[in-house]
């Protein structure tokens, strides 16, 4: 849904969470459930951006989520920048630097 997200957030990063989660010193249950919605064609969105870029750094395809109310979901709506229909988000690590998660 985004077209980027920033790696550091408050105390924790995504490639933090991304190698916790690789390494089993954090378990996706241990992490707020992330929020999901679909749009009108049936796709799947997030509302939780960092969380789902740390999951895709981590290659787990099985976490909890969560299906968002009208409400969360028209909060979240400012956040759908995305130029390629969601197939990829650019990690933003600082000073210039990104990465592409997939």
């Amino acid at each position: 849904m985004q077209s980027s997200i920033k790696n550091e957030t408050g105390e924790y990063t995504v490639l933090q969470n991304a190698e916790s989660l690789k390494n089993g010193t954090l378990k996706p249950s241990d992490l707020p459930t992330m929020k999901v919605w679909e749009d009108e064609l049936g796709k799947i969105w997030t509302l939780d951006h960092r969380r789902l870029g740390a999951y895709r750094l981590a290659e787990l395809n099985d976490v909890p989520v969560q299906w968002a109310t009208p409400e969360e979901i028209a909060k979240g709506g400012f956040k759908m920048t995305t130029n390629n229909g969601g197939s990829s988000i650019r990690l933003k690590l600082g000073g210039g630097e990104s990465i592409t998660i997939k």
